[in-house]
Parts: structure tokens; C-alpha cells; sequence
């Protein structure tokens, strides 16, 4: 499929129906979602896909989020990692066999030194922006496997962990709901392209 076309293809979808969705579908939107560009290709996303405990995440959302997570085939829970120094360190590890010296050294020790001198909120600027880069792929990459998706931010970030029983060092970021709709959804307004680009 073009660019274009999946673009215009992909809407907010909110109501889904009881059609059953292949795991190994959402496993290869993941695959084609990991692909989006991160700072320092540091790749700090964890993907919690929930099934059974739909219920349990939907318990204390907004009505309209709640009816979504409730009636989704799956939601995908997506969360950043805070530790950015261990996360540094892992790509070397598992990156090992495949990654230069330089760049071993590069995750081993250098990114760990420039991570330790980010304040909470540098962290947290640094981690919501690769957090929407792989949500952006992430829906794109669903729609192109035929799936209807929405991405959800009303929800309570404080209990995600603990229902889903995450460490507390990845932090929750979005929620992604996933299915298949009878909707017949049309594009929301965009404005003019001439409208948004400044010469200089």
C-alpha cells in the first residue's frame, strides 16, 4: 500500500466489532512499529499487549474510553523506559554480535554519561517524544494490517502498572485499542497544506 494511501486509510476508530483479531497480526504491526526512528536509537518503548485484563484497565476510565478498551479485541498498552542507562546497556548487549566496536562503546558508555545528566523533566520531554514517534508507526502499521485502532492518553497512569503488573520503571504513555469495525468513518478536517508551510 502507498504512504498516501494508508494514511487516508487510517482513522480513530471507537467502536469495534465482535470479529476476532489473529495475535500474529498485532505481533507484526509491533515488528513494522519498532522500525520508527527513537533519539539516540535508543528504542525505550515497551509493547503490553492485554487481553485478559481488558476489564481490570478499563475500570476506572472516562465512560467513552472505557466502552473502547471494554469492546476492543486487544489494547496495547505502550510504555517507556525510564531507565535510560540500563536501556543504553541492553542494546549493547543484545546488539553484540551485530554492532561495531564504536558503537558498542557508543551505548555502552557514552549515552549512559549524557543520560546521567538529564533532569526529570529532560527525561520525560526525551521519552513522550519517542513515545509518539512508535505510536504514530504503531497505528500506521496496524492499519496496514487491515485493523481499526485508536490511540487513547485518558486513562490513569498511576494504576496502569499495577494492573498490568509492570516494574515501575517503565512508565505508561498511551493506550492503543485494536479490532475490526463496521464503521463507516469519514477523514477529520486537515487544514490546507499552503496554510501550515512558511518560506524563508
Amino acid at each position: 500500500m502507498k504512504f498516501l494511501e494508508l494514511n487516508k486509510k487510517r482513522h480513530a476508530t471507537k467502536h469495534f466489532n465482535d470479529k476476532a483479531v489473529d495475535f500474529k497480526d498485532i505481533r507484526t504491526a509491533i515488528e513494522i512499529a519498532q522500525l520508527a526512528p527513537s533519539a539516540h536509537n535508543i528504542q525505550p518503548w515497551k509493547f503490553v499487549i492485554v487481553k485478559d485484563k481488558k476489564a481490570a484497565l478499563a475500570e476506572d476510565l472516562p465512560a467513552l474510553n472505557k466502552a473502547q478498551v471494554e469492546g476492543a479485541q486487544y489494547v496495547i498498552a505502550l510504555f517507556t523506559d525510564t531507565d535510560l542507562i540500563q536501556r543504553a546497556r541492553k542494546i549493547a548487549r543484545i546488539g553484540s554480535k551485530n554492532l561495531p566496536d564504536d558503537m558498542i562503546g557508543y551505548f555502552m558508555e557514552t549515552l549512559p554519561a549524557r543520560f546521567a545528566t538529564f533532569d526529570e523533566k529532560t527525561k520525560g520531554e526525551y521519552l513522550a517524544l519517542n513515545a509518539g514517534l512508535v505510536a504514530m508507526n504503531l497505528v500506521l502499521a496496524l492499519t496496514d494490517q487491515g485493523l481499526a485502532s485508536n490511540i487513547i492518553l485518558g486513562f490513569d497512569k498511576a494504576k496502569a502498572n499495577d494492573v498490568l503488573g509492570i516494574d515501575p520503571r517503565f512508565r505508561p504513555e498511551v493506550l492503543v485499542t485494536i479490532g475490526y469495525s463496521d464503521d463507516k468513518l469519514e477523514p477529520s478536517y486537515r487544514l490546507p497544506v499552503d496554510e501550515i508551510i512558511e518560506r524563508r
